[in-house]
């Protein structure tokens, strides 16, 4: 669904303008911090090096009540640039703008009270470390609910990477899928930087209600079996896994809540056995993609 105008609510700021939305090359993978019990929105990650690129998700615990959520508010810190505003399936994305700078960013939709989801954006953050705020409005019929989710800006250096995990993820990407299906997949490579093997154990996505490990094996009268790959997939120390189209490892996805749109994005927690939980984002390339748009920059961050 591409951004469209939406009335603000709020704070009495600038009106809403269109952002154009483009395709998504994001290999983000954010941390989910762990949030007080009472939170309602929780930014992805609680601390993040200053003066970088940073895609950040805003999720969503629950709806107000019994009410579903309608709609979500995020007001920009000064400082702050937005550089896209992805789409999401079944809501729309607009901003509020002063001075050519986006100032807020509201999605509208629908939400059941009881499911949790999140909202992503991909911002610039400022050079200077320190705390930065984001003042959130969850609107539900009816109600209201502020917060103000933080995020703490550290000097880049030893200290910024000091819990760096030794596995990187590039290229995630996920094909689109014909209205109706129920299933889709996803394809990244695993870069395990570390001098010990780590072995992917799991994955989920609120996108899907299975998330598997599947693998390609060619049988000795030469016909292509796919089968679960029940143990995981284990990557070397030192080494590179790639999970591609052709043969091999490739995730699945089962019970899709909607179609995979070309131009969207995916989100997928991959969890490893050393290195934890990892959240990517996957580009959705048009049906038939052997592989993400060329140009892609992923970038990556872990909890």
């Amino acid at each position: 669904m591409r951004a469209v105008d939406v009335d603000r609510f709020g704070d009495g700021g600038p009106a809403m303008s269109r952002v154009g939305s483009r395709a998504v090359v994001l290999g983000a993978v954010l941390g989910l911090a762990a949030t007080d019990a009472s939170a309602q929105v929780a930014l992805s990650q609680s601390t993040f090096e200053a003066g970088v690129n940073f895609a950040a998700f805003f999720k969503v615990e629950r709806g107000c009540g019994a009410s579903p959520t309608t709609a979500l508010r995020v007001q920009i810190p000064d400082g702050v640039s937005v550089l896209d505003l992805p789409e999401k399936p079944g809501w729309s994305v607009g901003s509020e703008r002063s001075g050519g700078r986006v100032t807020a960013v509201t999605w509208q939709g629908r939400l059941e009270s009881v499911q949790p989801d999140q909202f992503g954006l991909l911002v610039k953050l400022p050079p200077k470390p320190g705390p930065l705020y984001f003042a959130a409005v969850q609107r539900c019929a009816g109600r209201e609910i502020r917060s103000a989710p933080m995020l703490t800006l550290v000097a880049s250096g030893p200290d910024a990477h000091a819990h760096a995990s030794p596995i990187a993820v590039e290229r995630p990407w996920s094909r689109a899928t014909p209205p109706g299906a129920q299933t889709g997949v996803a394809y990244l490579t695993i870069v395990n930087h570390g001098s010990e093997p780590d072995v992917l154990v799991a994955a989920s996505s609120p996108a899907a209600a299975s998330v598997e490990f599947h693998v390609m094996t060619t049988t000795t009268d030469g016909v292509m079996r796919m089968r679960p790959a029940t143990s995981g997939v284990t990557v070397p120390a030192g080494g590179t896994v790639e999970l591609k189209p052709d043969g091999g490892y490739h995730l699945m996805l089962g019970g899709l809540k909607a179609p995979l749109r070309s131009g969207t994005m995916l989100p997928v927690t991959l969890r490893f056995a050393k290195a934890g939980s990892i959240d990517v984002v996957f580009a959705v390339e048009p049906i038939g993609a052997r592989g993400p748009s060329a140009g892609a920059a992923p970038e990556h961050n872990h909890h």
